[in-house]
């Protein structure tokens, strides 16, 4: 004859087939927890993302970054850079344990004309490519010097802007009577903040008695400010 046997409470509890499921999954949830740390102590590199445009769309493989600080796994990776209307980069890049590896270049149009760069909206991203590849701080990682030129003049288009203007301009004929009378008033000044304005480099000229534009130009160009790169917005008094 069989003989009875009788559980104790905690045999009984543990005997219980929830509670053995529910013991497993915590069993492979630690597992999983623990696998995860053992991967995550494996990223022991960093890669730091210095991009112009700020915007660019930078990737590895499926995974995508943008400008900043990333732990990565030791390895080769092919890392791309791009931006729309913009000549996309890439790089091979052999990332060592412990190692800090950081990307820094632009992007430009094939012409490279930089006339992204020219843009009012896209100041901070101009900001950012003086900043890592003008003549006396390049700084790319690509040695890049295709910028250089671009960064120079456009730099002493914007200090003749700030410090030349306000430009005033009046003439004069005299009447049969021998009084002066104005013909025109042109005054020109540099918009601050001004939504009119599609460029960084932008003069606002304030015309008077007539629409003498060329008048105009000649009083920027005896500044030395470049009419051709130098967006006008005209306005009547």
């Amino acid at each position: 004859m069989q003989e009875d046997i009788t559980l104790s409470p905690v045999q009984a509890f543990f005997h219980n087939k929830w509670v053995r499921l529910c013991l497993l999954f915590d069993v492979l949830l630690i597992i999983i927890l623990i696998s995860i740390l053992i991967w995550q102590s494996t990223k022991v590199s960093t890669i730091i993302f210095n991009i112009t445009p700020l915007n660019s769309k930078i990737t590895i493989g499926n995974e995508q970054y943008e400008n900043g600080q990333y732990a990565i796994t030791p390895g080769t990776y092919t890392v791309t850079i791009s931006h729309d209307d913009l000549a996309t980069k890439s790089f091979t890049v052999n990332i060592s344990p412990q190692s800090v590896t950081t990307i820094t270049t632009f992007l430009s149009d094939n012409s490279k004309t930089f006339d992204f760069y020219k843009q009012k909206a896209n100041y901070m991203s101009y900001k950012k490519l003086e900043e890592i590849a003008s003549a006396d701080n390049n700084i790319t990682t690509d040695d890049d010097h295709t910028a250089e030129t671009f960064i120079t003049n456009f730099n002493e288009q914007y200090a003749l802007i700030e410090n030349s203007l306000p430009i005033r301009y009046a003439s004069y004929e005299h009447d049969v009577d021998g009084w002066d009378s104005l013909t025109e008033q042109i005054i020109i000044i540099r918009p601050d903040k001004d939504d009119s304005c599609s460029k960084t480099l932008c003069v606002k000229a304030l015309m008077g008695l007539n629409d003498n534009k060329k008048q105009v130009d000649i009083m920027l160009k005896e500044k030395n400010i470049n009419t051709e790169e130098v967006e006008i917005i005209y306005e009547k008094d």
